[in-house]
């Protein structure tokens, strides 16, 4: 199911002014123009331009956006309320009622203290502004902390025991995708959890991201 716990996620100085800078039309590699209306085909190619660890964003992606095992480009929550969307148009119609308490797409961005990045809310929402957006925010995070575990912990922006949790969360989910990479969020405290839910197709598309990353 999506996360629907409030979050009061802090306002991350320049990451508006930085994105803009860099420009979110700038064209990703094939694999995401293919599969651009979904979430992990655009997460694999962030990862692989921005070297991100791999599976870290579709982790979040999952934990922030994810029902049944996928990750979800529509999925709106408003406050501590999550809004179940049948299209973009729909989603949409949400946000616009209620922009300043909306966290949107794949990565759940805060409208209220993102929307000044993007040149409507639409492409606030399409997977591939979305997550690009997102992991600029994580690596800039990450060059601020010095480890991706305090960074992850930083884009959840709750309380220290929220982000605790997140963290754990998410490398519970990486761990999944990928053994090598979950390793470094240092999950020391995180203890024994449940196996997450993660659908066939989600692993597929990770697996087969990877392989097209790495040809022999």
């Amino acid at each position: 199911m999506m996360v629907s716990t409030q979050r009061a996620r802090r306002v991350v100085g320049g990451i508006a002014a930085m994105v803009l800078g860099l420009g979110l039309g700038m064209s990703l590699d094939r694999s995401a123009q293919a599969g651009e209306n979904d979430c992990h085909t655009n997460t694999s190619a962030v990862e692989r331009q921005l070297h991100i660890p791999n599976g870290l964003l579709l982790a979040i992606a999952l934990v922030e956006s994810g029902v049944d095992g996928v990750p979800q480009p529509n999925a709106v929550s408003l406050g501590a309320r999550t809004v179940q969307t049948h299209s973009r148009a729909d989603a949409l119609r949400h946000v616009q009622a209620h922009a300043n308490s909306a966290f949107v797409g794949c990565m759940q961005l805060s409208v209220k203290h993102h929307r000044v990045a993007f040149h409507s809310l639409e492409a606030m929402m399409e997977p591939k502004s979305n997550i690009w957006y997102a992991g600029h925010m994580l690596v800039r995070l990450r060059s601020e902390t010095g480890s991706w575990s305090q960074a992850v912990a930083r884009y959840q922006g709750g309380s220290r025991n929220q982000a605790h949790h997140y963290v754990c969360r998410v490398w519970n989910h990486l761990a999944e995708l990928d053994w090598s990479s979950a390793k470094t969020l240092e999950p020391r405290r995180c203890g024994e959890m449940n196996p997450p839910e993660i659908a066939p197709k989600t692993r597929k598309a990770f697996q087969q991201a990877q392989v097209a990353a790495n040809p022999e």
